[in-house]
């Protein structure tokens, strides 16, 4: 009776074969989707509120403020793909990054019929918001973000 004999491999011995041009491929063609992404969130954002000031954040540091608030925010589970995740919020900042004012843009969405899934996700952001207080903001340009709109979408989160 031939018995095998099972070798233990760690896993710094183990070797995956990796090609390096599929994954640049693959980070390339994601770049390219969420710049695609940002052109259309940013076209949501800060021109469809009139009362804006138009010189506003540069997409760098709106991203740098969108990315602390992720670090806050749990997306709930189950949340399909399929409806619209998109998640508007009007924040009014003082100088030191404290939130003085945070509206959901989206409330009458949020109080309709059959939307239950996406006020779970609202709250969800507006919790983050509040965790995440105060945002740490530039320390110059003040006039362009004391007064500013967030889009989150939680396929972003969810890599969809």
């Amino acid at each position: 009776m031939d018995e095998k004999k099972v070798k233990q491999v760690s896993e710094f011995e183990k070797k995956e074969k990796l090609d390096l041009n599929e994954i640049a491929a693959l980070i390339d063609k994601k770049k390219e989707n969420l710049a695609e992404t940002k052109k259309e969130v940013d076209k949501i954002s800060q021109s469809t509120d009139e009362t804006m000031d138009y010189s506003k954040l540069t997409l760098s540091e709106e991203d740098a403020l969108k990315a602390q608030i992720f670090t806050c925010w749990s997306v709930p589970i189950g949340l399909p793909f399929s409806e619209d995740l998109l998640v508007r919020v009007k924040l009014q900042l003082k100088p030191d990054g404290t939130i003085e004012k945070l509206e959901m843009l989206d409330h009458v969405k949020m109080n309709t019929p059959g939307k239950e899934k996406f006020r779970t996700l609202a709250d969800s952001v507006r919790r983050a918001i509040q965790l995440c207080n105060p945002l740490k903001v530039p320390t110059s340009g003040y006039e362009r973000w004391k007064n500013m709109i967030l889009n989150f979408d939680a396929r972003d989160m969810l890599g969809g």
